[in-house]
């Protein structure tokens, strides 16, 4: 497929200017035919590489603007009622909202300005979970990822880091991760691939440490396929080792729960507030994690509950490879629900 092109961004204050340029060709190049781009290749497992982005047009009317008003550039998304915000810092999604109803939530502690990874959204955590050789959850959260231009537009955005001098001090791989966000009919799409662009094989972890915006975590379940599945309590030191309990799951101390091997499949969190979020794990995910710091009121403990796709298990790609996930957000609302800004 021919490569997509791409709008370097920079966080700081050649942000806006760089952006604005690569507006400003896409604009100019609006009435040129369109290169044709190979169709996406199938979901889930190691398929051969492709060069650039993997995806074309769009068959319905939506779109997709650049801001950066703010200290922060971020891409918003817009297809009828529906709508989604994405920074370039982590590629994060801090927003998607049906009718006015917000799913996501971003911790009220969360710092929007560059100086640490967002809290909240759906951050990556990528090639790293949780504590080990790096920081905290990898590096992946934490830089400014590109838009690829092209086919970025029609409620899409596509976005694609790859290793540099600052990545490679910390993990001595070449890689490239690409990452597609659109909102589709009914729901929020998302896929995540990492392709391995080095000459030897290397491992990895990856995650979404999704936060998802609730009414009251005392009144909220958590439903999946979770009984009898292999379970880590890590509020217990040492982790205790066991199976799970029940297929629901409710909030009502510090949780911090990890269910093995549970997807592909779907997890539902159940808010009696404003009705059901289904989040349809595809791919390479694997594991679900459950956090909610309960009581916590700097960080808005009330308002959130973790629900994470997961691959923990350490992940070898060779060279060449391409490993990829899909996770997408399928709201459905009480009928009495009331919008809300």
């Amino acid at each position: 497929s021919a490569a997509a092109a791409v709008v370097p961004v920079v966080v700081g204050a050649a942000a806006a200017a760089t952006l604005a340029a690569g507006c400003r060709a896409r604009s100019n190049r609006r009435g040129q035919a369109r290169r044709p781009l190979a169709p996406p290749p199938a979901r889930g497992g190691l398929v051969v590489a492709k060069d650039g982005s993997s995806w074309g047009v769009t068959g319905y009317e939506g779109s997709s603007s650049v801001d950066t008003s703010g200290p922060l550039p971020f891409v918003k998304l817009t297809r009828g009622g529906d709508e989604a915000i994405v920074y370039l810092l982590g590629a994060t999604v801090t927003s998607y909202k049906t009718d006015g109803t917000e799913w996501l939530a971003v911790r009220p502690d969360a710092k929007l300005d560059g100086s640490k990874p967002i809290s909240g959204g759906l951050p990556f955590c990528f090639p790293q979970f949780g504590p080990g050789d790096i920081q905290q959850h990898g590096f992946a959260r934490n830089l400014p990822w590109r838009l690829l231009e092209e086919p970025s537009e029609n409620g899409v955005a596509v976005f694609e880091l790859t290793d540099n001098e600052e990545t490679r001090a910390m993990w001595p791989h070449a890689f490239r991760c690409e990452y597609r966000v659109e909102l589709q009919e009914g729901r929020l799409a998302t896929t995540f691939k990492v392709q391995n662009t080095s000459a030897s094989d290397f491992n990895f972890q990856a995650a979404l440490h999704s936060y998802y915006g609730v009414f009251n975590i005392d009144a909220c379940k958590i439903k999946g396929s979770f009984a009898g599945a292999s379970k880590i309590d890590k509020t217990q030191d040492p982790p205790k080792m066991c199976s799970g309990e029940s297929d629901t799951v409710v909030i009502n101390k510090f949780t911090e729960e990890i269910y093995k091997e549970v997807l592909p499949g779907s997890v539902v969190i159940e808010d009696p507030s404003k009705g059901e979020l289904a989040i349809e794990s595809g791919g390479g995910w694997r594991d679900v994690v459950i956090w909610n710091p309960y009581g916590d009121e700097n960080m808005g403990a009330d308002g959130f509950v973790c629900v994470e796709s997961a691959e923990l298990a350490s992940v070898p790609l060779p060279p060449n490879g391409l490993w990829e996930a899909t996770m997408d957000l399928v709201p459905k609302m009480n009928k009495y629900t009331k919008t809300t800004g």
